[in-house]
C-alpha cells in the first residue's frame, strides 16, 4: 500500500514539474495582404458588430447570444458572446490608432477563465493593398498548459481562416472560405477504385494532381460512369510530422474492371458533416475547424472507418477557386 501511494505521489510530482516547465504564455500571429486600403480594412475590424461575418469561432454557433456596448466601434466597446459550443467571453476595443493598430482584450469566461491581449497591425503593401497582421498573446490556466502546443497549431489555423473570410467581406473577387457545419447523417458504403498513397501533404497534392485523371480515364475506357464524385479516404493522419496514410478514390459499380487499381468498399455509417465552399489551399485550416467543431459538440469519433473528403465540385467544373465545393465526412460513433 505504501509503495502505491509512493509511486502515486511521484507521478503527480513528475506531472506538475511537466506542467511547471511549459511556457507561461504562447503568441499566435497571422498576416495576409489584403487588396483594400487601410482604412478600410481598420474600420471592418473596428466594428464589432460585423465579426460575426468572418469571425473563425462564431460560425461555430450561428445562433449564440451576441451582446454588444452602446458604441462597440468605439475605445471600450466590446461585444459578448455565450453559446452552448463555443462557450462565453467577451472581446473589447482597449485602445484604436487609424488606421494603423487595434489594440483589444479577450477575455474568456466558460469553457474556462482566462485573459488575453490582441491586437491588429494594417501596414502598406504594394499597388495599394494592405498587410493586415492579426495577434494574440495567450495564457492557458497552470492545469492545462500541457495543451500550449495543441493551442497554438488550432489558433494559428483560426487566425488563417479568420483573415481569409475578412478578406472575402472586403473583396468578393479574392480567395475567401465558407464553412457550413451540417451535422450527423448516415453515409452508404462505396465501391472504388483506389490509389492508396502514404506521406506528406506536397506529395498527396501532385498524387491527385495524377490519380485522379488517370482513374477518370481508365473508367471512360471501360464506359462506365461514376455514380459519385472523387473522394479522398484519409486512413491516419499524422499532424505533429504530416504524416497521412489515404485512398485518392472514385466510385464505380461493384463489378467493375479494377485494371492497375486497386478495388475497395469504403465509407458506410454515421458521419459528422460539413460543407466547404472554396480553394483548396484553405483544406488544413478547415479541417482543424472541423475537429474543433466536433469537441465542441462533443461529437465522439470512431477510428475504425476512414474520414472522407468528396470533392462534390471541383477545378474539372469550375475555374473559379470559391466555387469549389468539398464536403468533409468524420466518422462518429
Amino acid at each position: 500500500m505504501l509503495y502505491l501511494l509512493a509511486l502515486a505521489l511521484i507521478l503527480i510530482a513528475a506531472a506538475l514539474i511537466y506542467l511547471a516547465i511549459q511556457p507561461a504564455e504562447f503568441l499566435i500571429r497571422r498576416s495576409l495582404v489584403m487588396n483594400t486600403d487601410a482604412r478600410s480594412v481598420f474600420a471592418r475590424v473596428r466594428d464589432l458588430r460585423g465579426w460575426q461575418d468572418w469571425s473563425p469561432w462564431l460560425l461555430h454557433e450561428p445562433q449564440a447570444r451576441l451582446e454588444y456596448s452602446p458604441h462597440p466601434d468605439a475605445e471600450g466597446g466590446y461585444y459578448s458572446w455565450d453559446g452552448q459550443a463555443i462557450g462565453a467571453g467577451r472581446l473589447t476595443h482597449e485602445r484604436l490608432t487609424e488606421p494603423t493598430r487595434i489594440d483589444q482584450r479577450i477575455s474568456f469566461i466558460r469553457p474556462f477563465k482566462t485573459e488575453n491581449t490582441v491586437w491588429w497591425e494594417f501596414a502598406p503593401a504594394p499597388d495599394g493593398a494592405t498587410e493586415v497582421t492579426w495577434s494574440m498573446r495567450a495564457r492557458l490556466p497552470f492545469l492545462l498548459r500541457f495543451l500550449t502546443g495543441l493551442m497554438t497549431r488550432m489558433m494559428e489555423y483560426d487566425f488563417e481562416l479568420g483573415l481569409a473570410r475578412l478578406r472575402g467581406t472586403l473583396d468578393p473577387s479574392a480567395e475567401r472560405p465558407e464553412v457550413r457545419f451540417l451535422g450527423p447523417l448516415e453515409q452508404p458504403a462505396q465501391t472504388a477504385l483506389t490509389i492508396p498513397y502514404s506521406g506528406d501533404l506536397a506529395g498527396l497534392i501532385a498524387t491527385m494532381g495524377d490519380g485522379l485523371p488517370r482513374l477518370g480515364a481508365h473508367c471512360a475506357a471501360l464506359g462506365v460512369t461514376p455514380p459519385g464524385p472523387a473522394f479522398m479516404a484519409y486512413h491516419k493522419v499524422d499532424a505533429k510530422v504530416t504524416h497521412l496514410r489515404c485512398d485518392l478514390a472514385l466510385p464505380v459499380p461493384d463489378g467493375t474492371d479494377p485494371g492497375p487499381f486497386a478495388l475497395k468498399r469504403l465509407g458506410g455509417g454515421r458521419y459528422y458533416a460539413t460543407e466547404f465552399q472554396g480553394s483548396y489551399q484553405f483544406l488544413g485550416p478547415v479541417w482543424s475547424s472541423v475537429m474543433a467543431h466536433l469537441r465542441m459538440v462533443r461529437a465522439r469519433r470512431e477510428s475504425s472507418r476512414p474520414s472522407l473528403e468528396i470533392y462534390v465540385r471541383d477545378p474539372s467544373q469550375t475555374s473559379d477557386s470559391n466555387e469549389y465545393l468539398t464536403r468533409i465526412l468524420v466518422p462518429i460513433r
